[in-house]
């Protein structure tokens, strides 16, 4: 139990310490609305992943089986997507960018496939590693779609405006 607490305050900690020291401030906006965005798309994509039985949390007392599932959602993984988000290259070319999407994904993957091992904080009833993979990526995918929606580049909007 000694171990999911410290893991549990690690990500906290290391979530906070991410977003205040690696996103620049005047990129701030942006890693936020990244995350609120990721936040979001995870939300919806978790409910019928619990109710289905894909995933689950077990009961005990602390931590809490909705601890886990409310620092990974609502805020860990929202903030690696925020980083990822942030930093990302958008001009070049195809596959450095397709290779940094997919290190991102597989990290985060590999991450959470470790702490479904190794620790008593969550379950894979009939995900296995390569569908977690698959759901990590579907999320991260999503969810730069419809930020960069949200942060088209002004020239780009400007030419479709004066199309309309």
């Amino acid at each position: 139990m000694q171990m999911e607490r410290l893991i549990l305050a690690a990500m906290w900690l290391f979530g906070f310490a991410g977003f205040l020291l690696f996103i620049p401030r005047k990129d701030w906006r942006k890693g936020i609305l990244a995350f609120m965005m990721f936040q979001a798309i995870i939300w919806l994509c978790d409910m019928p992943s619990f109710q289905l039985g894909l995933l689950s949390a077990p009961v005990r007392e602390f931590p809490k089986a909705s601890h886990l599932p409310i620092t990974i959602d609502y805020w860990f993984y929202p903030i690696l997507f925020s980083l990822y988000y942030v930093h990302k290259k958008v001009k070049g070319s195809r596959w450095p960018r397709f290779t940094y999407f997919l290190v991102w994904v597989s990290a985060i993957t590999l991450f959470d496939i470790t702490l479904e091992r190794f620790t008593d904080l969550l379950e894979y009833k009939w995900l296995t590693w390569w569908g977690m993979w698959i759901y990590i990526w579907f999320l991260f995918y999503v969810s730069q779609v419809l930020c960069n929606w949200f942060f088209k580049d002004k020239a780009v909007f400007q030419t479709e405006r004066r199309g309309i």
